[in-house]
């Protein structure tokens, strides 16, 4: 083996991660520019939100409830040993709030979202349905991946405030039935730890987050090659794709929110 080869193989990495950013980035600016255009195509974005959102809600509820009373869990644990399990509420608001439920309702809901769009238009991609869009005179981006790029970006910061509200109360049941902590006490202790402005950085990153889910999730079906694994191919690095893409703009969101000093 010789020394270029692995200067050769990063060089090659780097530019295809260059390409993919500029590709993702040359998407949503044809979106933006010809989405606004009308028709504005309403009845399609409140058909993608519903079998986006809607049919995510199942699961929004089980993470919601179960984040919240993990996390409660946790904490209730660790202040127990300083005898200061009253503060409960306290600590878990923040972290559920600013960081967990938006970022694992990404994680989850987001990832499911964005490998259904995949799937969905890499199945039309092979079945070569995209290309008889555009021979009939329709714009495949502005019927195909404006109603999937608004939806997700609505959808994702209204299960942010569902999944909120169900943490608050997995939390709070924790709270009460296993370290004696009156459910109502910490429902108090959590609404005044919060400022509005932890409400505006978790809702920012639901709504960042949306738009790269579904922005991601229309590039890869678009990208989609032709054959019989092409698509499961897609939805896998739509994946990949997508826990990166989030954990990235997590933590420039986060510095961004909670600057030091």
């Amino acid at each position: 083996m010789s020394v270029r080869g692995p200067f050769e193989y990063i060089g090659k990495e780097v530019r295809a991660g260059f390409d993919w950013a500029g590709g993702i980035s040359l998407l949503l600016g044809r979106a933006l520019v010809r989405g606004v255009q009308r028709p504005w195509g309403i009845y399609d974005v409140f058909r993608q939100i519903v079998a986006l959102g809607i049919r995510s809600l199942p699961l929004s509820t089980l993470m919601g409830v179960f984040v919240g009373m993990a996390l409660t869990w946790q904490f209730g644990e660790a202040l127990m040993g300083f005898g200061a399990k009253n503060a409960v509420g306290s600590a878990a608001a923040l972290a559920l709030v600013r960081e967990l439920v938006p970022t694992l309702m990404a994680l989850t809901i987001g990832a499911k979202i964005a490998t259904g769009i995949t799937a969905e238009l890499g199945s039309m991609k092979v079945s070569e349905q995209i290309d008889a869009i555009a021979s009939l005179g329709a714009d495949p981006i502005k019927k195909l991946v404006w109603p999937r790029l608004m939806a997700s970006t609505v959808t994702l910061p209204l299960l942010n405030v569902y999944g909120n509200v169900l943490a608050l109360i997995g939390g709070a049941f924790i709270a009460d039935f296993v370290f004696d902590v009156p459910a109502e006490y910490f429902y108090e202790t959590y609404i005044d730890e919060l400022y509005p402005m932890d409400y505006i950085s978790g809702l920012v990153k639901s709504f960042t987050f949306g738009l790269l889910v579904g922005l991601i999730g229309c590039y890869q079906g678009f990208q989609t090659k032709f054959g019989t694994e092409a698509v499961g191919i897609s939805t896998t690095n739509t994946v990949v794709a997508t826990s990166v893409a989030i954990i990235v703009f997590d933590f420039v969101l986060t510095t961004i929110f909670l600057p030091v000093g």
